[in-house]
């Protein structure tokens, strides 16, 4: 499969997410492993979460199949948490 161009969004060029593959918490800020869509796995990268907002799909179907898997969650939700 060839490489898919970036496509614009808002006039700013983004690559289209294919998978989220992993997260992690690097330096206090959430990352993801992300597949892109025609590029092969040795293309994968590490990308923070800001740079992945127009991966909602993606990160949604990570968490359903890794609900444990690392993320942020709310102050309110932290503070509800039974230790």
């Amino acid at each position: 499969m060839m490489p898919q161009s970036p496509v614009e969004d808002e006039g700013e060029e983004e690559y289209v997410v294919e998978e989220i593959l992993d997260s992690c918490l690097r330096c206090n800020k959430l990352v993801f492993l992300v597949k892109w869509e025609g590029y092969m796995n040795e293309n994968n990268l590490w990308e923070p979460e800001d740079n992945c907002k127009n991966a909602h799909n993606a990160i949604a179907a990570f968490y359903c199949k890794y609900p444990q898997a690392p993320r942020w969650i709310a102050w309110m939700q932290f503070n509800n948490l039974n230790f």
